[in-house]
Parts: C-alpha cells; structure tokens; sequence
C-alpha cells in the first residue's frame, strides 16, 4: 500500500512533534548549598631550603606551560608546610587560568602564613564565583578576625546590590552557612541577617535559594541559637517578628520558652501573635 506523500509545508511541526519525544540532555549539576570545609592549617612553616628537594621542584613546576601541572604543583605546596611556598603561591593567584587560581587560594589556606590573609581578601573581587566560593574555606581557617571579617563583608554581604546571578548567590548563601558553622560565634549573626534581605529579593529564584538556605540554618552550629538571640535582644519589632516566624518554621524545640515569654510579653501584638503560631508550629510538629 502506498501512501501519499506529505507536503513540504506540514514538516517543520512534524519535526517539533519528533523532538517532542526525544530525551533532553541532562542538566548540568548545580553545587549544594552548604557550608564549606576548614582546613587543619600547618601549626608552623618550616624554613626548608634545599636547592632539589621537592618542595623546590614543585615551585619550579609553577611556571609549567600546563595548567594542569601548575594546578597539582600548588596543591602539592599546600601540603609542604614550609614558607618558601608561600610567595610563589602568592604569585600564582594572578595566573590566567581559573583552576590554578583556584589551587593556589586552596594552598595557601592550607598553608596558613597569616602575610597571605591580604593577598587572598583581594581576591574576593573576583568576578569568578568559582574562586570566590574557593576563598570561603581558606579565609575561614585563618584564625585572624580580618580573615574571617572578609568572608562576611567581602563575599557575604550583598552591600546595596541587587544580586541577580544564581551563581553568585550560591556563594553568598555558602558564605553565611560557612560562619554559621564556626566556633567563633562573632560573625554568625550578621551574616545570617542578610538573608533577611535577599528573602526580599526582587528575583523569585533568589528568594527561593535565601529560603533554602534559611531552612539549613537549622543544622548550623550556631544558627539557632542567634536566631533565638535575636528575639531576645532586637528592639526591632519587624525583625523579632520575622525570626519568630522563622523559628515556627525551623521548629525550634529549644526556642520554647523564649517563645512562651513573648507570646505574652513583647511590646507588639503582631510578635505575640507570632510567638502564639510559632509555638503551635513546633508543638503540632507539623
């Protein structure tokens, strides 16, 4: 049996009803949101110096054409422990190919000579939110407040922007998780209010991605805590409104009590009817 055939004009919706049906490439993976590993810093940098040992070699190798070699030698220097790494490494942060980049920020977070703090903060200009999300880890090992200060006002702190870029916001999210995380507890609560911000956000994907990471801030070391913090000492009604919601729907258990005092006591009826649903929330555990 023959059929007839199809004319010219009917192909191009053919075509779109064919493609219809064919698989669609898988989306290229996005990184989670979390926060960034420390890394156990060298205690002390010994001075070395031998003219062909491997320490020497490694810093020779950071001149190689390769990137890749030039990548592995500045992990290997990472790992040495020893000061005659650290200028070259400082150089590296300059090369022209990201993931060397990368390696060198990565190695002398490691490292931790406390003369590379400023080298690595200027890096925090960087437009590559690769790199930036790199700085996370090493500023936050350095035990120097202008360290830590820099991943919450440098890479953190969205300073009046309107921040659009999904890529850029994962690192800041990233950032706020990170001091969240930390023993030292001086830097949590700033870089959680700017979530406070960014879950006003003009953009949806932005408030979705501020809303995420709020509700990881439950698994934080300090998170809770400041949140809870925050309805104690804020004499803003607003925002003691906006944690206590936020703690409704963290379901904070230990946030209680705190919540039970302000159901009856705080100075605005909108925070104590907020309490009140907080506390239903945590209560009903839905």
């Amino acid at each position: 049996m023959r059929f007839p055939a199809l004319k010219f004009r009917y192909l191009p919706g053919l075509m779109l009803v064919f493609m219809a049906f064919l698989p669609l490439p898988m989306a290229a993976q996005t990184p989670e949101i979390k926060p960034q590993p420390l890394y156990d810093q060298c205690t002390a940098l010994a001075a070395g110096g031998a003219e062909d040992d491997a320490t020497a070699r490694a810093i020779a190798s950071l001149k190689d054409q390769n990137a890749v070699k030039r990548a592995e030698s500045a992990r290997q220097l990472g790992k040495s422990c020893e000061k005659r790494a650290v200028d070259p490494l400082i150089d590296l942060l300059k090369d022209a190919d990201v993931d060397v980049r990368i390696a060198a920020i990565e190695a002398l977070g490691r490292l931790g000579d406390n003369d590379s703090v400023q080298f690595l903060i200027d890096q925090t200009f960087s437009r590559e939110w690769r790199v930036r999300m790199a700085l996370i880890s090493a500023l936050a090992s350095f035990k120097i407040f202008q360290a830590k200060n820099m991943v919450v006002n440098g890479i953190a702190n969205p300073n009046g922007e309107d921040i659009s870029d999904l890529d850029d916001m994962r690192v800041r999210c990233s950032a706020i998780l990170t001091m969240n995380q930390l023993k030292d507890v001086s830097h949590s609560r700033k870089s959680l209010l700017f979530l406070n911000t960014f879950l006003r956000s003009r953009h949806a994907p932005i408030r979705e991605m501020a809303e995420k990471t709020m509700f990881s801030l439950k698994d934080t070391r300090n998170g809770p805590i400041e949140l809870i913090a925050l309805v104690k000492q804020s004499n803003d009604p607003h925002l003691r409104k906006w944690v206590i919601e936020w703690i409704g729907k963290l379901k904070i258990e230990k946030a209680v009590d705190v919540l039970e005092n302000s159901a009856v006591s705080d100075s605005d009826p909108k925070v104590q009817q907020a309490a009140k649903d907080a506390l239903a929330a945590i209560r009903s555990g839905k």
